[in-house]
Parts: C-alpha cells; structure tokens; sequence
C-alpha cells in the first residue's frame, strides 16, 4: 500500500512513458524562414518553451525552410493544407522587404497574421568619445558617417528616413554585428541599430546611446533619450510575431492567438526579452494586420522612389 500511496503523489504524467506523454499532446510545427542558429531561428527556439507552457496540449517542433529571406516558407505556409498544424514566424519589417524587392504581393496577403508579441525598437549610438547628442552629430555634417545593418532591415529603413535631417553619409554593413563593431571603433560617426543588437555593449558601455527612435524613452535604458526629446521626430520599431494558413481551423486559431496573448504577459517571457532588448507587446490580428499593411504600403512607395537595392532586369 506504501508503494501504492507513493506512486499517487506523483504528477500523472510521471506515471506513463514517454511515448504515450506525446501521445497526449498535439504536435505542431514551429516554421522558421532562415537557418538554424539565425537570429530568427534562435528567437524561435527561445520563445517555444513558454508557448508550450501557455498552450500544453501543444508539442512544438522548430521547422527551418530557409529560402529567398523567409519568402519560401510563405509559400510552404500559404500552400499548407488547412488541418496541417503550422504556425510560421514573422519578423518585419525584413519580411515585407523581401517580398517587395522580389516584385511579389505582401506576405499579408497570402498568409494570415496571428499575432507579434515582440517590439524591437531602433536606438542611435556611437563610440564612447563620439557625439554624445544630436547638436554634436548634426555638427559634424558630411564630415561623418551613420552605419547600419544591411538593406531591408528595420535599423536601415531607419537610417533611411534621417536623410535631408542628418548631413551624414550613410555606410550599410553586411551585419548589424559589423555595423556594431564600427560604431564601437569608431570607424563611424554613430550607427543605427535594433536595440537588440545594441544592449549589450551599451550595457557594457563599449557604446553610447545618443536617442531611441520610440515614441517614449525605454524602460530599458531609461537614461538614453528619444529622439523626439532631441528635435527629430522618428519613431521605428521591428516586431516579431507569428503567421497561419488563412484557411487554418477556428479552434486552431483561437487556442494559438489565447496563448500568444497570455505568453505576452508572462513575466518570465517579459524578463527573456527585456535581456535582449526587446519589449513584450502583444497585437492581435487586426492591430498587427493594420502595422504590417501600413509598413507594406511604405515601403512600396519607398521602392518606387528611390530602391534601396539595385533593381533587377
């Protein structure tokens, strides 16, 4: 009986193998537009555990299909059978630049907007013994240099939009880390980066943060100040989200859109991207659908203006 009262303390999954555990629970795969070991790749798999703890009955499986900067997955997404349990994620603005640079309709439109329940914004530093303000940087005209990370992502559409405020050149690395690492050097006058790819050094103090491009300074670095504060109206932001088949099943949708709004506000969840630089923010489809249709439409008039990339013959 002793044995017996022992086995019934323990939790009842703990009483069946593991095979019939996955058995108990539906399993759904997490598809990834990039390599493993990517930004997006890495996100993902850090951001799984607590949906599977929001959603239990879900068994995530990361699904990398890299191709055509996540333009391929779109397509695997949007082809899916409906009762297939796929959920994809979503970074932008990378995603919708992509699409327009390849000539192709929004991903909006071909594929159906969940919910982002990461806001990424963009922050100006430089070195140390660089600028320490706008009145410093605007001083040095078309005597410095504003580095960002490549064409199409969010910290270059930022950079994108100081022109005829800023007399800087404007330098685009291969990576925001190159970008980062000629900040930090000095080898230019400051550069445009995700907070992500900034908060650490910032941190550390291998750069110093002139203003974030937020509508409201940062509760995670309170002492830097917006650029608003400073003259320059910029407001720009990344978000990170997830997408579905538009033809996924209602209960499906809602049960993932349930516990994307509950991981939101999670406090270990909030905590991990807080130590990334990232902000916990939840938008349902609707609010994310307006974002993405906005941005999409920006950057179509951008493309036509004035392409960031050498258009293709």
């Amino acid at each position: 009986m002793a044995g017996r009262r022992s086995a019934l303390l323990l939790p009842a999954g703990a009483l069946l193998p593991a095979p019939a555990l996955a058995s108990r629970r539906n399993p759904v795969e997490l598809l990834v537009g990039a390599p493993g070991g990517s930004p997006a790749d890495l996100w993902a798999r850090s951001v799984a555990p607590f949906l599977e703890r929001c959603l239990p009955r879900l068994a995530l499986t990361v699904r990398n299909h890299p191709g055509r900067g996540g333009l391929e997955a779109v397509a695997l997404l949007a082809g899916a059978r409906p009762d297939q349990k796929l959920i994809s994620v979503v970074t932008t603005p990378l995603l919708l630049a992509r699409a327009v640079e390849a000539g192709e309709v929004s991903p909006a439109e071909r594929i159906a907007p969940l919910a982002a329940v990461i806001e990424e914004s963009m922050v100006l530093v430089c070195a140390p013994a660089g600028p320490p303000d706008m009145v410093a940087l605007r001083a040095l005209g078309e005597r410095g240099t504003l580095g960002t990370p490549p064409p199409g992502s969010a910290a270059h559409f930022a950079g994108l939009r100081l022109e005829g405020r800023l007399d800087l050149a404007r330098l685009a690395f291969p990576s925001a880390a190159a970008a980062r690492q000629a900040a930090i050097s000095g080898h230019v006058a400051a550069a445009m980066l995700a907070l992500p790819d900034a908060i650490a050094a910032l941190r550390e103090g291998k750069l110093l943060g002139i203003g974030i491009a937020a509508a409201r300074r940062s509760t995670l670095l309170p002492d830097v100040p917006t650029l608003r504060e400073q003259g320059l109206d910029l407001v720009a932001a990344a978000q990170r989200g997830f997408a579905l088949n538009p033809a996924a099943p209602d209960a499906f949708r809602a049960g993932l859109l349930a516990g994307l709004e509950t991981m939101a506000l999670d406090q270990d969840f909030a905590a991990q991207a807080a130590s990334l630089g990232q902000n916990a923010r939840f938008l349902g489809p609707e609010a994310w659908g307006r974002v993405l249709a906005r941005a999409d439409g920006e950057l179509r008039r951008l493309w036509a203006e004035e392409p960031w990339l050498p258009r293709r013959a």
